[in-house]
């Protein structure tokens, strides 16, 4: 018997690097894995690797920045899984260096809707499952950038430093 095997991860940005070998990684111990990101391509990509090594995962194309597509997505999980035992908030966006006062509105808030707003609204929808059964683990993803934030990045800073908390 694998480590992870009966239970069910979710997760984000795993169309390519780190999310892509988390899901991996979760996959390989035994995790059904529910594959997040906005490409369908990409996770297509992804499912088809883990199911070739003979692991189990499907592809959700989701837009974590629309509250109504995340809560979509964590509806099907509920219907097709009625469990989430693992949810890694590992998608994120940054932007081509600008200084802070050239940052203009839109980038400032696609970022802050993607990397901040989107596991925000993850846990919300999935949490509720982990509640209900008594178990479950969080866990979010950022970068040493909100520690030690790089020359013209400040958006991408200022979202670590606000998102950085503890969940117990």
């Amino acid at each position: 018997m694998k480590a992870l095997e009966s239970q069910v991860a979710v997760v984000t940005g795993a169309g390519r690097g780190a999310g892509e070998a988390i899901a991996i990684r979760l996959a390989s111990m035994g995790a059904h894995v529910v594959l997040v990101a906005r490409s369908a391509d990409q996770l297509i990509g992804v499912r088809d690797r883990i199911v070739g090594a003979d692991g189990t995962a499907h592809a959700f194309p989701c837009d974590l920045t629309k509250a109504s597509a995340v809560a979509e997505l964590g509806t099907a999980v509920a219907e097709q899984h009625r469990r989430c035992d693992i949810l890694v908030n590992n998608a994120a966006i940054g932007m081509d260096g600008t200084l802070l006062h050239e940052t203009n509105y839109e980038e400032w808030d696609l970022i802050f809707d993607t990397n901040l707003r989107g596991p925000y609204l993850m846990i919300r929808a999935l949490a509720p499952l982990m509640i209900s059964a008594r178990t479950g683990q969080i866990i979010n993803i950022s970068s040493l950038a909100g520690r030690n934030p790089l020359p013209k990045g400040a958006a991408y800073a200022a979202y670590l430093s606000a998102g950085d908390f503890q969940m117990r």
